[in-house]
């Protein structure tokens, strides 16, 4: 899509954050530098510049670019600079293995189902007990232990003793 040269920098800046939200980071970085060819100065354009080579992995130059900004005559262009600046240097926290959850891969699943099993259009089903139907299986999710049923007669006692004590002193009181 060829655009007219003769965009103001509020249509560049609009087209350039369209571009970058819908995940377009080459075309993003492509439309700062076209627009940097007639506004050179312009500090919204380096910082969008910045994004979007941070965003296809350019964090260094991004990095460098957004520490020149930080001086920048408008202040709301230093102020953004100093947030995603602080953003990219900040320290990387270490995720123990106990945090993480590992998510199998599932692209493959239906290669492993045996033939007699898939049905005509592509989907397996499995014949033969569920793990759920009673029958021990290995996995703790679906086993499921029958607790007793609790003897709720004692506690509803309790509790009817203690809401006529708060009646009897609330009777009391002035």
């Amino acid at each position: 899509m060829t655009l007219p040269e003769d965009l103001r920098l509020s249509q560049h800046l609009a087209l350039i954050q369209s571009r970058f939200e819908r995940g377009q980071y080459r075309q993003a970085l492509e439309q700062v530098r076209q627009a940097q060819s007639r506004y050179p100065q312009s500090g919204k354009l380096r910082l969008w510049q910045a994004l979007a080579q941070e965003a296809l992995g350019e964090t260094q130059e991004a990095i460098l670019l957004v520490q020149t900004l930080l001086r920048n005559p408008d202040p709301e262009v230093a102020q953004q600079a100093r947030y995603v600046l602080g953003i990219w240097q900040a320290p990387r926290l270490r995720r123990s293995a106990e945090w993480l959850s590992e998510i199998p891969d599932l692209s493959r699943l239906e290669e492993t189902d045996p033939p007699e099993y898939r049905l005509a259009y592509g989907r397996s089903q499995r014949k033969g007990p569920s793990p759920r139907s009673g029958a021990p299986s290995g996995d703790p999710l679906s086993r499921r232990e029958v607790d007793p049923p609790l003897d709720t007669q004692p506690l509803i006692w309790v509790l009817i003793g203690i809401l006529s004590t708060l009646l009897a002193v609330m009777a009391w009181l002035p």
